[in-house]
């Protein structure tokens, strides 16, 4: 027997002031520690990969219109999001290191998930809004917030705020100066994906104003002017370029699906009109404009080159709400029998998707590899409560018992994460090793100069100013240091040329393929104790 739909009208609340501002209180400080759970703990501990190393070698050059890598301008690096990795090296003590990059793009997270929880609560009410926090900072995109996975957490934060102030209060001044933020912090597409989302709301109050235009414009001549004032014209020109030479992302759907597990496919129970029907009016309006603007950046960052890395965050952001939206309606209980067996469908495969690779591959790698033993043995505990409230569900059809397992999937995906990929990734797959061996034997704050290009995550792992020469004569004109290091490969060494400075052997890495890479200075007096007398650069 089918449950008729209903909206969810809250009862008149009889309580007093203090009581509902207490309650509201430790709502608040509930989504606080969730997201703090799954968003902070662990949140410096993850080497860097290549588009975060850029901005890592960025954070530690002067600060300009662009980030400054191997000593020139990287077009792909906009002044907004390199100055919290700048200010974060401050706190410090200026040494820029991996947590420099990886803590703001946390932060920026949690902000996000902050502002979706806040309108939100303010619409369909607190049950709604924790359910919001836990779909957002309980994706695998929040635990991870790798650049790698095509995420921009620092514009990704200004477009969101932007569009929930659209969403919420209409495109007024407000939204234009976060507007203002989001082009400073990643250019013209994320200005494109916000004029494109006023254009699919079609709402009264919702579209392109003189409050959202001039803030942007304004930003856009103010940087353009201190553009071409400290570099060149081509320079300038390549940063704003720079989207249109890269390639359509067609498989930006299937990530953003995959980032937003365990909980982006209750997004697709909005389909359902028990579901549908639930939600009070201001509340419809607030999570079909998140569905409709989820959908634009999706096909507007799958098809124009150069918008997926700033359409992944605000997907993911209206995902999480409808997700978030259905599940309070599940867990209130009054969706039809049609969406109720779909729902516990959906959270019985999330499941069994989960306790199955986690028996088999939990036993192995805990049998195999005694530092995850505990890990192993943790995860494989936590499958017996998984695999009870999934029985429970089904057999009883109770939808919330279902939730809470998700919830619990989720938990563990964050051990798992932080437990298992962290680890694996910093010693196995990341260049943190390798640049740190290279490191130990250069002064702190000398430079290490290169005469080609090396992956950018290796030079940041050395920890020392990566410089790249024109030319290996050019070593014969620097004069600020008693000697100079240069990271060549094996073949270079054995072929430098005759004509420039000659080098002396420092020492010889193997890398991750069986090469060989070669640490040589120029001849010269040259003792740690010297070093350590001369200024730093």
């Amino acid at each position: 027997m089918s449950v008729e739909p209903v909206v969810d009208v809250p009862a008149k609340d009889e309580r007093s002031l203090q009581q509902r501002q207490a309650t509201e209180l430790w709502t608040w400080a509930f989504v606080l520690a969730m997201a703090a759970g799954f968003i902070l703990i662990g949140g410096g501990r993850q080497d860097l990969g290549p588009i975060e190393a850029r901005l890592g070698l960025a954070a530690g050059e002067a600060f300009g219109p662009l980030g400054l890598a191997f000593g020139g301008w990287e077009p792909s690096l906009w002044p907004g999001e390199v100055i919290p990795s700048i200010l974060w090296g401050w706190g410090e003590e200026g040494r820029i290191t991996s947590a420099s990059v990886r803590w703001p793009a946390a932060i920026a997270g949690l902000l996000a998930g902050l502002i979706l929880t806040r309108r939100v609560m303010a619409t369909l009410g607190m049950r709604a809004a924790i359910l919001t926090m836990l779909c957002w900072s309980g994706s695998v995109a929040l635990m991870d917030r790798s650049a790698g996975t095509g995420l921009a957490m620092i514009s990704g934060l200004a477009v969101v705020a932007t569009l929930d102030r659209i969403l919420g209060r209409g495109s007024g001044w407000v939204a234009g100066v976060w507007a203002a933020l989001a082009f400073l912090a990643g250019g013209w597409p994320p200005l494109a994906l916000i004029g494109l989302a006023t254009i699919v709301l079609g709402r009264r109050g919702a579209g392109l104003s003189t409050g959202l235009l001039v803030p942007p414009i304004v930003a856009a001549v103010a940087w353009s002017v201190w553009a071409l004032n400290v570099m060149s014209a081509e320079a300038w020109a390549a940063a704003l370029t720079l989207p249109l030479t890269q390639k359509s992302a067609w498989f930006l759907p299937v990530t953003v699906f995959a980032l937003g597990l365990p909980w982006s496919p209750f997004a697709a129970l909005v389909a359902s009109r028990s579901v549908r029907d639930g939600w009070s009016e201001p509340g419809r309006l607030l999570v079909m404009g998140w569905l409709q603007v989820a959908a634009a950046c999706v096909l507007a960052g799958t098809v124009v080159p150069g918008l997926a890395s700033a359409a992944g965050l605000p997907a993911l952001a209206g995902f999480a709400v409808v997700a978030a939206a259905s599940a309070d309606r599940l867990w209130s209980g009054t969706v039809s029998a049609v969406t109720r067996r779909r729902a516990l469908g959906l959270s019985a495969t999330i499941a069994m998707l989960w306790v199955i690779p986690i028996v088999v591959g939990g036993i192995y790698l805990g049998s195999a590899v005694s530092y995850y033993r505990g890990l192993a043995i943790l995860l494989v505990v936590l499958t017996v409560p998984i695999v009870a409230l999934c029985y429970r569900a089904v057999a009883l059809s109770d939808l919330r018992r279902a939730l809470v397992m998700v919830a619990l999937v989720a938990v563990c995906l964050k051990f798992a994460h932080m437990g298992y990929y962290a680890p694996e990734w910093n010693y196995r797959r990341s260049q943190g090793p390798w640049g740190r061996a290279i490191g130990q034997w250069v002064p702190p704050n000398w430079p290490v100069y290169i005469t080609h290009a090396w992956s950018p995550d290796l030079a940041f792992s050395i920890g020392r100013p990566v410089r790249q020469l024109a030319s290996p004569k050019l070593l014969a004109f620097l004069k600020d240091k008693p000697t100079n290091h240069v990271l060549l490969l094996a073949s270079e060494f054995e072929n430098w040329p005759d004509d420039a400075p000659a080098l002396v052997k420092v020492a010889s890495f193997q890398d991750e393929y069986d090469g060989t890479r070669v640490l040589a200075r120029t001849a010269g007096d040259f003792s740690w104790r010297i070093a350590r007398e001369i200024p730093a650069e």
